[in-house]
């Protein structure tokens, strides 16, 4: 009874005295207000400027990390085909797929789908290392079109016709993939 009445007392006093919040020589002893956004602005990871880079890539200060499916020819009217423009922005810069490396931290791609509905014909490949981000403010959707027979619309281990068991990646290296932000 002793020990639990002293459990509730510490478990009290913790709830009510106000915690600050310290992390690299900042302090939070606030909730963040609203913010400036107006509700038509696009999503943050829109507009900002994409200045980041793959540190251990041979040629970090040309290769591209950031890639928006817009720049690579996608419509994203729910018309259009925009499978290859997708795969293409997932592709560019020599990335690690294809069976032709078992993995790779050198070739990140942060791979941005504005809103929209984005029709598919074929796998969407989501290469290692690669994040596929919708838009949090009005997520997009990947729609398969009425053609479509592969296993899956985001496909991470596609299979190898005429392979003999071949994999595009070891299958228990599945690590390094995200997908996040999108509707239905």
């Amino acid at each position: 009874m002793l020990l639990s009445s002293l459990a509730s007392t510490i478990a009290a006093v913790i709830i009510s005295t106000p915690l600050l919040v310290k992390s690299l020589g900042t302090t939070c002893t606030a909730p963040l207000g609203a913010g400036t956004a107006a509700a038509a602005d696009p999503f943050w990871m829109q507009s900002i400027k994409h200045q980041g880079i793959a540190a251990f890539n041979p040629n970090p200060s040309t290769y591209q990390v950031f890639r928006n499916v817009m720049d690579f020819g996608a419509k994203g009217d729910g018309v259009t085909d925009d499978t290859a423009a997708i795969n293409a922005a997932i592709t560019a810069g020599n990335r690690c797929g294809g069976g032709s490396c078992p993995s790779s931290t050198t070739t990140p791609a942060v791979v941005f789908f504005p809103r929209g509905t984005y029709l598919v014909s074929h796998s969407i490949v989501a290469y290692y290392y690669t994040q596929l981000i919708g838009d949090a403010k009005s997520p997009p959707t990947l729609l398969a079109a009425a053609s479509f027979t592969d296993i899956a619309v985001i496909d991470v281990d596609p299979y190898t016709p005429g392979g003999g068991g071949a994999q595009w990646y070891t299958n228990q290296n599945n690590f390094f993939r995200s997908v996040r932000n999108f509707g239905n």
